[in-house]
């Protein structure tokens, strides 16, 4: 009966007849209750992950609230089970959190999801579980990958101190790494103009100006 309930309810949610901001927070707490009580009830936690994503992605209020009844660590058992959809839809959740956050917040929930082991947990339980990744979970890992990229641009776009000799040395480190590995023993020979070339192509092919 409660799993019919909530079906119908994301039904006609869906049709946007009636405005997601006019929900109490006992009724979010209820339904975040169903993602830990019914977590053996794969239908009822399939619809009650639905609603809390379609909460977050839809009101800025309701983000708050639901932010504050659902952590990481209650979301994460979802994702070391059998059934692809409910880890979708767990991966959906995550994503919406942390697209809604504010800025200040977004690395701080980058930091409790490297603290919980996130990645290696989908690496297990996901990309290599013993069957194909469907359409949607690609798409919920993509965008996840992406959000969680976004959050070292500023780090990317930030220039180098040519007087900094560390971080000279740590890029010139990175272009040993990259190149030299096959090459080593003939990078001793050949003029200096000849290895200065060699050095710039390198340093370009890596992304840097």
């Amino acid at each position: 009966m409660l799993s019919f309930t909530l079906t119908a309810f994301v039904e006609l949610m869906d049709h946007g007849i009636v405005s997601w901001d006019t929900f109490s927070v006992a009724f979010i707490k209820k339904i975040a209750s169903y993602v830990n009580k019914f977590a053996s009830d794969i239908s009822i936690l399939q619809r009650s992950l639905a609603i809390l994503e379609s909460m977050v992605l839809n009101s800025h209020d309701l983000y708050q609230k639901v932010a504050q009844e659902i952590t990481i660590g209650q979301l994460i058992p979802h994702l070391q089970g059998t059934d692809q959809e409910i880890q979708t839809y767990t991966i959906a959740v995550i994503n919406a959190l942390f697209l809604k956050a504010p800025d200040d917040k977004r690395q701080e929930m980058a930091n409790i999801l490297a603290q919980k082991q996130l990645r290696s947990i989908i690496l297990t339980h996901v990309i290599r579980a013993q069957r194909a990744i469907n359409n949607e979970m690609a798409h919920q890992l993509y965008v996840l990958q992406v959000l969680t990229f976004n959050l070292l641009e500023d780090r990317m776009m930030t220039k180098m101190d040519p007087q900094d000799q560390a971080q000279r040395d740590i890029i010139f480190e990175l272009r040993r790494i990259a190149f030299d590995a096959e090459s080593e023993p003939n990078n001793s020979s050949g003029s200096m103009e000849k290895r200065k070339s060699m050095y710039t192509r390198d340093y370009k092919k890596l992304g840097f100006i």
